[in-house]
């Protein structure tokens, strides 16, 4: 009986509904999830299966190809046959055809095909960089997010604890009792500030989830509080970025591939109205029923068999045209993909520029802010003891608390603006 009580107790204090355990992700976890989760990383490789497949079928027109065909007829009447007595006939036929040359014509289709397929490849890469700078900007602003919170209830627990000094001061007739309502005001104020950043914290773990490709509604995701170490080195100078991310970038190699595949298409457009010299070979087997019967009533087959080989060479002298305004088409093409690399290759400079003042903007940025919550911090701590002594004020107080959390704000916010600096540049060469 006693065990049967122990058993019902347990089932009462088990939750119906276990809640799911965070898992805590470093940024290097984010970006593997992210690498096999993000649909949109799983449309590119879709996209190369299909350039590829594009090769293939380019290639196989240059190889022979091989039908079979069967065919059975039933019929009657005609000449002197009796209508109400049919005839039937059947036959078996198998053709070959090979396309010997065409004169360059599918040479440089599948070239182009070829090129295609490389820059598939390449713009998956690039692909690659944008959701891996997608998770490590996600997962930065929730690591800012997370500090700020522990900021905002640092600051409750501060503003909570001026507002006690102050109901004892008050009580013991030392304090004037408006700076109770003043306290509770600026406690109150905190609780809001402390809840936006909840909100802001949740929004920003919400777009983490996104940027990795994490759909499981079940399981919850935190992160680790912490930033990516920095590196000590400043980043070179801006002409060695410049050719280390034209050597790396695959928008750069994809760029140039797009070039040399529309180059193949205004030659594969321009071959159009070349020759075709084609071998073919055909077989076709043809039984029929005969009228006549042998000795033993039965029906007499006569096949037919019949084959044939030969050459044949097609040349479209005229098209209408089509065969110039493919070229146009092809050259208006190769003109696109000239000054999409240039134009890419015109924002690189500034790209990398902008990032690297970044880094050192902030990294100055993130030493005096260090240098500020240090001394915001030493004057509060004067601060709450003169008032706890009764010789500050609150106005005194409310300035110092307001200075600490305001150079704590802002430490994050360099923090963040450099580590996000660095995750720029990694991208702007290229991942390195």
């Amino acid at each position: 009986m006693k065990l049967r009580i122990c058993l019902f107790l347990a089932l009462l204090s088990t939750p119906a509904f276990a809640q799911p355990q965070p898992k805590v992700l470093t940024i290097e976890q984010a970006v593997e999830i992210a690498m096999t989760n993000q649909p949109s990383l799983r449309q590119s490789r879709a996209a190369i299966e299909a350039a590829r497949g594009h090769v293939d079928a380019v290639e196989a027109t240059r190889r022979p190809t091989v039908s079979l065909s069967l065919s059975a007829n039933v019929g009657g009447g005609g000449g002197s046959r009796d209508i109400i007595d049919p005839t039937a006939s059947s036959a078996i036929g198998a053709s070959a055809q090979w396309r010997i040359t065409d004169f360059g014509q599918t040479r440089a289709q599948l070239r182009a095909a070829q090129l295609n397929a490389a820059a598939s490849l390449e713009n998956t890469k690039t692909d690659v960089l944008d959701v891996r700078y997608d998770v490590e900007n996600t997962y930065l602003e929730a690591v800012a997010r997370a500090r700020l919170v522990t900021v905002a209830e640092a600051t409750v627990a501060s503003e909570e604890q001026h507002l006690d000094q102050a109901k004892r001061f008050v009580a013991a007739q030392a304090k004037d009792p408006i700076e109770v309502v003043q306290a509770q005001a600026r406690a109150a104020n905190a609780k809001a500030s402390l809840a936006q950043a909840q909100s802001a914290s949740a929004i920003a773990l919400a777009r983490l989830r996104a940027s990795i490709g994490w759909s499981d509604p079940l399981s919850a995701v935190t992160i680790a509080e912490r930033w990516p170490v920095p590196p000590d080195a400043s980043p070179p100078a801006v002409p060695d970025l410049v050719s280390t991310a034209r050597t790396n970038r695959p928008e750069i190699a994809a760029a140039d591939l797009d070039v040399q595949a529309a180059e193949a298409q205004i030659d594969a457009a321009r071959f159009q109205r070349r020759p075709v010299l084609s071998a073919n070979a055909s077989t076709q087997w043809s039984p029929s029923i005969s009228k006549e019967a042998d000795i033993n009533g039965d029906h007499l087959d006569t096949p037919q068999p019949a084959w044939g080989v030969g050459l044949s060479l097609t040349w479209q002298l005229y098209d209408g045209g089509r065969a110039a305004a493919d070229v146009r088409v092809a050259r208006a093409n190769k003109e696109s993909a000239l000054a999409q690399r240039d134009a890419l290759l015109l924002d690189l400079t500034s790209q990398l520029d902008s990032a690297r003042a970044a880094i050192e903007a902030n990294r100055a940025a993130t030493e005096a802010s260090t240098e500020a919550v240090e001394a915001a911090q030493a004057q509060l701590k004067l601060a709450e003891a003169r008032y706890a002594q009764g010789l500050g004020s609150q106005i005194e107080l409310t300035d110092a608390q307001t200075a600490v959390t305001t150079a704590e704000g802002n430490l994050i916010q360099s923090e963040f603006q450099l580590a996000l600096a660095w995750a720029t540049l990694r991208r702007s060469l290229g991942g390195i």
